[in-house]
């Protein structure tokens, strides 16, 4: 059986390099929004493939004990990534409303 990475994007932001763009700004993949929603939709497809893992086997599709409890952690692995995220950005943008202009 093979085990897929929950997503090989989301370590290779991990791991890349700042681009500079021509203007001098620092621009890592795109906006901060493109890497906020590819990781909700990571945690969306891994909570998607651990239900349907969870059905089949209730059904009596499969017997894949083992997959369904990869699927599980893949699910929640991305759910707790996807919500260090959100409390992240929500520090920062309270930090931010907290700055005398």
């Amino acid at each position: 059986m093979a085990v897929n990475p929950l997503s090989s994007n989301l370590v290779n932001l991990l791991n890349a390099k700042p681009l500079v763009s021509a203007n001098g700004s620092s621009n890592e993949h795109g906006s901060f929004a493109d890497v906020l929603s590819e990781a909700m939709n990571t945690a969306a497809a891994a909570d998607k493939a651990g239900k349907t893992s969870t059905l089949a086997l209730l059904a009596g599709q499969t017997d894949d004990l083992a997959g369904l409890m990869i699927d599980s952690q893949k699910a929640e692995i991305a759910l707790s990534l996807a919500l260090s995220l959100r409390n992240k950005v929500l520090d920062a943008y309270t930090e931010i409303m907290r700055m005398q202009v």
